[in-house]
């Protein structure tokens, strides 16, 4: 089979495997450029054929050629290692060449010169938003703003699944359990609004119905639909930031907080992983690794 057929049967499998559109689209990048480079400096190869020291080869050509960051390497060494793991698992090939290679460490002085804006607000930074939130006059758009925001904040939910969340999908016992029926991947899931940050929520299901587009299935509604869009949620956050002089408030820095959050409470990796519902854990790592403010207040410290 040509590697062309090849490649466009694992990006099939993948899909069908509810890989996030993105990742697939990363993978697709990665084979290119690595078939591409093999093409460029072997000729005509079969996949069969691959080495571990032409994976080495590459990258290596990534890093001192191309002068490509570590965290690019890694994520090229992560595609190739799904990659070939297929093609084992798929009869393709018999021997892995991904099997010694190992994604690399990054040491901490290669991200100490990392700046921009953080993943996550501080604590501070989330209080100063949400008290401008709440001197929203409008109490309807108060409350329904407050527990979007919620939501994301204190359960970790992403912006697209707060956006097709039904009425139906929320049970009060107490805590909140909201049902995520299609989150990342396509994967259904149940997650908690503990009773400590679920009032606005309780208040937003008994105030809605009260609105003309209250009779809607969707859980959060906006003025003139009956289904509040991810682009109304932004619209509605840079409002804020804009009274409280910050910028940059997307809803996904509310998510990253809520992992943040759990990692500066001594929560283990592990649980964090599975709350903010990560497939791989090396995601969840860089809200355990120290941030470039962290490391800066550090050395101040000394």
């Amino acid at each position: 089979m040509e590697t062309h057929s090849i490649v466009k049967e694992f990006l099939e499998w993948s899909h069908n495997e509810g890989k996030d559109v993105k990742t697939i689209a990363a993978y697709k990048t990665v084979l290119t450029q690595f078939m591409v480079w093999i093409k460029d400096t072997e000729g005509e190869v079969t996949i069969d054929s691959i080495k571990p020291i032409t994976v080495k080869e590459y990258l290596s050509y990534l890093t001192h050629t191309l002068n490509r960051k570590k965290a690019t390497v890694n994520k090229a060494i992560a595609s190739l290692k799904t990659f070939f793991a297929y093609l084992v698992e798929t009869g393709v090939v018999e021997d892995n060449p991904m099997v010694r290679i190992k994604i690399q460490k990054v040491r901490l002085a290669d991200q100490m010169g990392e700046k921009g804006v953080p993943k996550w607000l501080t604590k501070e930074e989330q209080e100063r938003y949400i008290s401008y939130v709440e001197l929203e006059k409008n109490e309807w758009k108060r409350i329904r703003n407050l527990a979007i925001i919620d939501l994301m904040l204190y359960a970790g939910l992403r912006v697209s699944e707060v956006v097709d969340l039904k009425v139906e999908d929320v049970k009060i016992d107490g805590d909140i359990i909201v049902t995520i029926r299609e989150g990342k991947g396509g994967q259904y899931a149940t997650v908690v609004l503990i009773k400590k940050y679920s009032r606005n929520l309780k208040k937003w299901l008994k105030i809605r119905s009260t609105h003309p587009k209250g009779s809607s299935p969707y859980l959060f509604v906006s003025e003139r639909s009956g289904k509040f869009t991810a682009r109304g949620i932004q619209v509605m956050l840079n409002k804020y930031a804009g009274l409280a002089g910050m910028e940059k408030i997307t809803p996904h820095r509310f998510r990253h907080s809520f992992c943040k959050n759990l990692a500066n409470a001594g929560v283990n990796i592990e649980t964090i992983r599975r709350l903010a519902r990560h497939e791989n854990i090396q995601t969840t790592a860089i809200y355990i690794d120290p941030s470039h403010e962290e490391q800066m207040r550090a050395l101040e410290k000394m």
